[in-house]
């Protein structure tokens, strides 16, 4: 029989284990820690992919999950990259700056004079005409790819579209799968600047559409590390790169992913971990298509995938007469998605997170699709466009450490959940 002395000193030592694992377990997910990610991420500058940036960025994250005691590697893929300049539409003193629309088109020439016109105002184009459009389209219009080459073949020397959203300035646009370089140059343009595109309409001048810049034959690359000796894998998955800073489109995804990168390296699981952060996003989500064809595990011996899309935990901004206004509390618009195998550890783990929850069993938002599309069985994830969504002012105010705190705790929660399964 233990003496009473023994016993005391088994609950103390129980008591100190205990403590010290909660509080390292506190730790992994300090809200504080979580915003310095965001910030470190914001800090390294625009994430196109395949810019130093984008390179910068998978080196951080791979050092990172090595230090963890993860197995990293990177896979890189060849990418054709524009690295852009100056690009703006003028009309005699007064500038107006702005984006290219990706693909821009190399062999043709990218700066262009004419007569700007709205396109949904005139029945006819002559071949001195640059059309001015709306992004994103109405929905009457419907596929923006098939109504921009409509455009284009009337004659138009080239397009400017106003990009609305709620921030009020640029807004930059996706490449779709297979798309080929448009055939004249197209800009994008803040709403802001919306007044002083329709008066060079109005007043009927020429116009200059411009686009300044260099093509380079660079590389995308991928990091993944994997940690653990289980039969079967958890994969959780998010991309690193995107138009500009991306604070809360990008950083604050990234943020929870490595804090639940660090605090599963802690674990003794019985399943295999892999964290992948794939780069080429903005262009067709080139480094997921490249990951899942070459590097993911097979289907059959994956548990679970967890994605960290767009604007995983950003805040809510209210529309006031003055503009948008940050308020404290997450966007109740985000969208989390999850399916039917993890509905209910899902619903357990999410039970006080306000967000818009999806059961999406065939078409989750963001890259999860192509997850779900490859046959993974058991998936969850989020992806959200939030009012500073692909424009240059979303940086580390678009989130707070509370939010991402509180987000990646229930993110943790979903895997102690589905883990018993």
């Amino acid at each position: 029989m233990k003496s009473k002395y023994s016993i005391i000193a088994a609950l103390l030592l129980y008591g100190v284990t205990t403590f010290g694992q909660n509080k390292s377990e506190a730790d992994f997910f300090n809200g504080k820690q979580l915003f310095s990610t965001v910030q470190k991420y914001v800090s390294l500058g625009e994430h196109r992919t395949g810019t130093p940036t984008d390179l910068a960025t998978s080196d951080w994250l791979g050092k990172e999950l090595a230090s963890y005691g993860y197995d990293v590697k990177y896979l890189e893929f060849p990418i054709r990259q524009f690295f852009p300049e100056k690009v703006s539409l003028s009309s005699g003193k007064e500038t107006i700056k702005a984006f290219p629309l990706w693909w821009v088109n190399e062999s043709i020439n990218r700066t262009v004079t004419g007569t700007l016109v709205e396109a949904d105002k005139v029945k006819a184009y002559t071949k001195s005409n640059i059309a001015l459009i709306h992004l994103p389209l109405k929905q009457q219009k419907g596929n923006p790819k098939k109504y921009i080459d409509s455009i284009i073949n009337l004659g138009v020397k080239g397009i400017i579209a106003i990009t609305d959203n709620q921030s009020g300035e640029i807004e930059a646009y996706n490449t779709n799968k297979d798309q080929q370089p448009w055939k004249v140059p197209i800009i994008l343009i803040a709403p802001k600047d919306s007044a002083k595109a329709l008066a060079f309409v109005k007043n009927g001048a020429a116009v200059t559409l411009a686009i300044n810049g260099t093509f380079k034959e660079v590389k995308g690359r991928n990091v993944y590390g994997t940690i653990g000796n289980g039969e079967q894998y958890i994969v959780i998955s998010t991309p690193i790169s995107g138009w500009f800073t991306c604070g809360g489109e990008r950083g604050s995804g990234i943020a929870i992913w490595l804090s639940l990168a660090k605090w599963a390296a802690s674990l003794k699981s019985k399943y295999t971990f892999v964290f992948t952060a794939n780069s080429g996003h903005e262009h067709a989500f080139k480094g997921a298509h490249e990951y899942l064809e070459r590097n993911a595990p097979p289907v059959e011996k994956t548990h679970l995938w967890i994605h960290f899309g767009a604007g995983a935990a950003t805040l809510e901004f209210k529309n006031t007469p003055s503009g948008l206004v940050k308020q404290t509390n997450a966007d109740p618009k985000r969208r989390f998605f999850f399916n039917d195998p993890v509905k209910n550890s899902f619903n357990t783990a999410f039970t006080g997170i306000n967000a818009v929850k999806f059961l999406a069993n065939e078409n989750p938002g963001g890259e999860l699709i192509y997850v779900a599309q490859k046959g993974y069985k058991r998936f969850a994830g989020v992806s959200y466009a939030h009012p500073f969504f692909h424009v240059k002012t979303d940086d580390a105010n678009t989130t707070s450490p509370e939010i991402l705190e509180e987000t990646a705790k229930a993110f943790r929660d979903f895997i102690k959940e589905d883990s018993k399964q």
